[in-house]
Protein backbone atom coordinates (compact mmCIF):
# COMPACT_ATOMS: atom_id res chain seq x y z
CA UNK A 1 0.00 0.00 0.00
CA UNK A 2 1.32 3.45 -0.94
CA UNK A 3 2.55 5.52 2.00
CA UNK A 4 0.70 8.80 2.67
CA UNK A 5 4.07 10.40 3.45
CA UNK A 6 6.37 12.00 0.89
CA UNK A 7 9.45 10.70 2.73
CA UNK A 8 9.80 7.98 5.41
CA UNK A 9 8.97 9.29 8.88
CA UNK A 10 11.25 8.59 11.84
CA UNK A 11 9.27 9.03 15.05
CA UNK A 12 12.59 9.49 16.87
CA UNK A 13 12.93 12.83 15.09
CA UNK A 14 9.30 13.92 14.93
CA UNK A 15 7.53 16.71 16.78
CA UNK A 16 3.78 17.03 17.34
CA UNK A 17 2.96 20.74 17.12
CA UNK A 18 -0.37 21.91 18.57
CA UNK A 19 -0.95 25.36 17.10
CA UNK A 20 -3.41 27.73 18.81
CA UNK A 21 -5.29 24.92 20.57
CA UNK A 22 -6.42 27.29 23.31
CA UNK A 23 -9.65 28.25 25.02
CA UNK A 24 -9.87 31.80 23.63
CA UNK A 25 -9.91 30.58 20.03
CA UNK A 26 -11.84 27.36 20.59
CA UNK A 27 -14.77 29.39 21.91
CA UNK A 28 -15.48 30.46 18.32
CA UNK A 29 -16.73 26.92 17.65
CA UNK A 30 -19.80 25.06 18.89
CA UNK A 31 -19.44 22.80 21.92
CA UNK A 32 -19.91 19.79 19.65
CA UNK A 33 -17.10 20.94 17.34
CA UNK A 34 -14.82 21.66 20.29
CA UNK A 35 -15.40 18.21 21.78
CA UNK A 36 -14.77 16.46 18.46
CA UNK A 37 -11.61 18.46 17.80
CA UNK A 38 -10.15 17.95 21.27
CA UNK A 39 -10.91 14.23 20.99
CA UNK A 40 -8.78 13.96 17.83
CA UNK A 41 -5.98 16.02 19.35
CA UNK A 42 -6.02 13.96 22.55
CA UNK A 43 -5.74 10.75 20.53
CA UNK A 44 -2.56 12.09 18.93
CA UNK A 45 -1.25 13.35 22.26
CA UNK A 46 -1.74 9.95 23.86
CA UNK A 47 0.03 8.27 20.95
CA UNK A 48 3.05 10.57 21.19
CA UNK A 49 3.12 10.35 24.99
CA UNK A 50 3.16 6.56 24.71
CA UNK A 51 5.99 6.65 22.16
CA UNK A 52 7.98 9.02 24.38
CA UNK A 53 7.47 6.82 27.44
CA UNK A 54 8.57 3.74 25.51
CA UNK A 55 11.77 5.39 24.29
CA UNK A 56 12.63 6.89 27.67
CA UNK A 57 12.31 3.42 29.22
CA UNK A 58 14.58 1.86 26.59
CA UNK A 59 18.29 1.60 27.26
CA UNK A 60 20.51 3.08 24.57
CA UNK A 61 23.43 1.00 23.30
CA UNK A 62 26.70 2.06 24.93
CA UNK A 63 28.21 2.78 21.52
CA UNK A 64 25.33 5.09 20.51
CA UNK A 65 26.72 8.19 18.81
CA UNK A 66 23.48 10.14 18.55
CA UNK A 67 23.81 13.77 19.57
CA UNK A 68 20.07 13.94 20.22
CA UNK A 69 17.64 12.24 22.56
CA UNK A 70 16.03 10.26 19.70
CA UNK A 71 12.69 10.82 21.41
CA UNK A 72 9.61 12.55 19.91
CA UNK A 73 8.74 16.04 21.12
CA UNK A 74 5.32 17.54 21.87
CA UNK A 75 4.91 21.32 21.60
CA UNK A 76 1.84 23.28 22.72
CA UNK A 77 2.16 26.61 20.89
CA UNK A 78 -0.34 29.31 21.80
CA UNK A 79 -0.83 33.07 21.82
CA UNK A 80 -0.56 34.39 25.41
CA UNK A 81 -3.44 36.80 24.93
CA UNK A 82 -3.55 39.93 27.11
CA UNK A 83 0.16 39.76 27.96
CA UNK A 84 1.31 43.40 28.24
CA UNK A 85 -2.35 44.23 27.51
CA UNK A 86 -1.94 42.85 23.96
CA UNK A 87 0.74 45.40 23.07
CA UNK A 88 2.12 42.90 20.52
CA UNK A 89 -0.98 43.27 18.31
CA UNK A 90 -0.24 45.84 15.60
CA UNK A 91 -3.11 48.16 14.59
CA UNK A 92 -1.94 47.71 10.99
CA UNK A 93 -2.69 43.99 11.14
CA UNK A 94 -6.27 43.02 10.29
CA UNK A 95 -6.15 40.55 13.18
CA UNK A 96 -6.25 43.55 15.52
CA UNK A 97 -10.01 43.91 15.02
CA UNK A 98 -10.52 40.22 15.80
CA UNK A 99 -8.50 40.51 19.02
CA UNK A 100 -10.57 43.57 19.97
CA UNK A 101 -13.76 41.53 19.52
CA UNK A 102 -12.34 38.74 21.68
CA UNK A 103 -11.52 41.24 24.40
CA UNK A 104 -14.99 42.79 24.22
CA UNK A 105 -16.56 39.33 24.55
CA UNK A 106 -14.72 38.72 27.83
CA UNK A 107 -12.31 36.13 26.42
CA UNK A 108 -9.42 37.59 28.42
CA UNK A 109 -11.24 37.96 31.73
CA UNK A 110 -8.96 35.42 33.44
CA UNK A 111 -5.81 36.32 31.52
CA UNK A 112 -3.43 38.58 33.47
CA UNK A 113 -1.42 41.20 31.59
CA UNK A 114 1.58 40.59 33.85
CA UNK A 115 4.34 39.13 31.61
CA UNK A 116 5.57 37.04 34.55
CA UNK A 117 2.24 35.18 34.60
CA UNK A 118 1.27 34.56 30.97
CA UNK A 119 -2.00 32.76 30.31
CA UNK A 120 -1.61 30.21 27.53
CA UNK A 121 -5.20 28.96 27.53
CA UNK A 122 -4.42 25.25 27.06
CA UNK A 123 -7.63 23.22 27.66
CA UNK A 124 -7.46 21.24 30.91
CA UNK A 125 -7.93 17.89 29.15
CA UNK A 126 -4.75 18.44 27.11
CA UNK A 127 -2.43 19.36 29.98
CA UNK A 128 0.32 16.74 30.54
CA UNK A 129 -0.65 14.24 33.29
CA UNK A 130 2.50 15.13 35.24
CA UNK A 131 2.12 18.87 34.69
CA UNK A 132 4.40 21.27 32.84
CA UNK A 133 8.16 21.53 33.09
CA UNK A 134 9.26 18.28 31.44
CA UNK A 135 11.62 18.12 28.47
CA UNK A 136 9.39 16.03 26.21
CA UNK A 137 6.15 18.04 26.28
CA UNK A 138 6.68 21.77 26.31
CA UNK A 139 4.61 24.95 26.24
CA UNK A 140 5.67 27.94 24.16
CA UNK A 141 4.08 31.31 23.58
CA UNK A 142 4.16 33.09 20.23
CA UNK A 143 3.24 36.57 19.05
CA UNK A 144 1.81 35.81 15.61
CA UNK A 145 -0.15 32.95 13.99
CA UNK A 146 2.89 31.54 12.16
CA UNK A 147 4.54 29.13 14.61
CA UNK A 148 7.94 29.54 12.96
CA UNK A 149 7.87 33.33 13.06
CA UNK A 150 8.05 34.69 16.59
CA UNK A 151 9.16 32.30 19.29
CA UNK A 152 11.91 29.96 20.46
CA UNK A 153 10.40 27.07 18.50
CA UNK A 154 13.33 26.63 16.13
CA UNK A 155 15.82 26.36 18.99
CA UNK A 156 13.88 23.45 20.50
CA UNK A 157 13.50 21.71 17.14
CA UNK A 158 17.22 22.00 16.44
CA UNK A 159 18.19 20.82 19.93
CA UNK A 160 16.21 17.61 19.44
CA UNK A 161 17.24 16.97 15.85
CA UNK A 162 13.63 17.24 14.67
CA UNK A 163 13.11 16.67 10.94
CA UNK A 164 9.38 15.91 10.78
CA UNK A 165 6.72 18.23 12.25
CA UNK A 166 3.11 17.02 12.51
CA UNK A 167 0.78 20.01 12.87
CA UNK A 168 -2.71 20.08 14.36
CA UNK A 169 -4.86 22.93 15.64
CA UNK A 170 -6.78 25.94 14.41
CA UNK A 171 -7.55 27.59 12.21
CA UNK A 172 -6.88 26.17 8.77
CA UNK A 173 -6.74 29.54 7.01
CA UNK A 174 -4.87 31.11 9.94
CA UNK A 175 -1.99 29.57 11.84
CA UNK A 176 -2.08 26.21 10.04
CA UNK A 177 -1.66 27.57 6.51
CA UNK A 178 1.01 30.10 7.47
CA UNK A 179 2.92 27.67 9.72
CA UNK A 180 2.85 24.83 7.20
CA UNK A 181 4.22 27.01 4.41
CA UNK A 182 6.85 28.60 6.65
CA UNK A 183 8.03 25.26 8.05
CA UNK A 184 8.30 23.73 4.59
CA UNK A 185 10.38 26.69 3.39
CA UNK A 186 12.76 25.99 6.28
CA UNK A 187 13.14 22.43 4.91
CA UNK A 188 11.22 20.63 7.65
CA UNK A 189 9.07 17.71 6.55
CA UNK A 190 5.70 19.22 7.44
CA UNK A 191 2.75 16.92 8.03
CA UNK A 192 -0.72 18.47 8.38
CA UNK A 193 -3.09 16.11 10.19
CA UNK A 194 -6.32 17.06 8.43
CA UNK A 195 -8.86 15.67 10.90
CA UNK A 196 -6.93 17.31 13.74
CA UNK A 197 -7.38 20.74 12.14
CA UNK A 198 -10.53 22.87 11.99
CA UNK A 199 -11.72 26.17 10.55
CA UNK A 200 -14.78 28.38 10.86
CA UNK A 201 -15.51 27.80 7.17
CA UNK A 202 -15.66 24.09 6.17
CA UNK A 203 -15.40 24.96 2.46
CA UNK A 204 -12.22 26.95 3.00
CA UNK A 205 -10.81 24.09 5.09
CA UNK A 206 -11.58 21.61 2.32
CA UNK A 207 -10.06 23.81 -0.39
CA UNK A 208 -6.84 24.47 1.53
CA UNK A 209 -6.42 20.84 2.57
CA UNK A 210 -7.20 19.35 -0.83
CA UNK A 211 -5.96 21.96 -3.31
CA UNK A 212 -3.33 24.17 -1.67
CA UNK A 213 -1.29 22.44 1.05
CA UNK A 214 -0.62 19.11 -0.73
CA UNK A 215 1.61 21.02 -3.15
CA UNK A 216 3.98 21.83 -0.28
CA UNK A 217 3.40 19.42 2.61
CA UNK A 218 1.94 16.01 3.45
CA UNK A 219 -1.75 16.05 4.37
CA UNK A 220 -2.68 12.91 6.32
CA UNK A 221 -5.12 11.64 8.96
CA UNK A 222 -4.82 10.87 12.66
CA UNK A 223 -4.95 7.18 11.72
CA UNK A 224 -1.95 7.61 9.41
CA UNK A 225 0.09 9.04 12.28
CA UNK A 226 -0.95 6.35 14.76
CA UNK A 227 -0.11 3.68 12.18
CA UNK A 228 3.52 4.84 12.31
CA UNK A 229 3.71 3.11 15.68
CA UNK A 230 2.35 -0.10 14.20
CA UNK A 231 4.92 0.02 11.40
CA UNK A 232 7.66 0.34 14.03
CA UNK A 233 6.44 -2.67 15.99
CA UNK A 234 6.10 -4.85 12.89
CA UNK A 235 9.34 -3.68 11.27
Amino acid sequence: MKSPFYVPVSLDHTALLLSDVQSQILRRFSQEEQTAHLGKVLKLLNFFRSEIKFRRASTKPKDSRSLYDDVPLIIHHTLPFNIHSNAFVSPYNKLASWVAKLEASGAFANAPSDPHRPHYGVPAELVPPGGWGGKDEILLGKLQPNCFGSSDLLAYLRARGIRHVAIVGLTTMGSILSSARAGAELDFHIICVEDGIIDDDPEVHEFIMKRILPKFVDVVTVKDIVNLGKEKSSG
